[in-house]
């Protein structure tokens, strides 16, 4: 389902359970994106995640713009030659070849670092509902939302506002 079509149903799920019941519902929300800058986990898996993208971007470098930068030298070298054709045609093709190994190895790592950022990703959810779970039951709350750019939520008042709980606990401190 996609997330325009969920707010729809999150506003009529709250609207029904509204009308079925005679009180009002407690509701709280977190700020996802406060979460991810201001969590010193977050942060920690964030600065993993660059290290791991310039690991790669660093290995992609050494084995493609070096040897394609030797095969620039030595291609300038053979255009002073006048007898040194054949050669030429086989420093090209090697070129292309290794190029092409390149271009297959740059999208091999896009997929990794997507993966790894997924992973990243379903994690931070993870223990924003594992942590949003522990408020709801503290705080007696009937539904946490989460506020997020293109989401649901638009604007939240503090009184619903549980995002600094959320951060303590995603953290791995305790809330009494």
């Amino acid at each position: 389902m996609k997330p325009v079509f969920m707010g729809f149903w999150v506003v009529l799920a709250l609207s029904a359970a509204g009308c079925a019941s005679s009180g009002a519902h407690r509701v709280g929300v977190v700020r996802v994106k406060a979460v991810m800058e201001e969590c010193s986990w977050a942060q920690a898996r964030v600065q993993q995640l660059k290290k791991e993208i310039a690991d790669r971007e660093r290995m992609l470098d050494e084995q493609c713009m070096t040897p394609l930068q030797k095969f620039a030298v030595r291609l300038q070298e053979l255009e002073k030659a006048p007898d040194a054709d054949p050669e030429k045609v086989a420093v090209l093709q090697e070129r292309q070849r290794v190029m092409a190994a390149c271009m297959d190895l740059r999208q091999k790592l896009q997929e990794e670092v997507g993966a790894i950022r997924d992973r990243f990703l379903a994690d931070l959810m993870e223990k924003i509902d594992e942590a949003a779970k522990t408020v709801a039951r503290r705080r007696k709350l009937d539904v946490v939302l989460l506020a997020q750019p293109q989401g649901v939520v638009a604007w939240s008042g503090p009184r619903v506002d549980v995002t600094s709980e959320i951060k303590v606990l995603v953290d791995g401190d305790s809330i009494e």
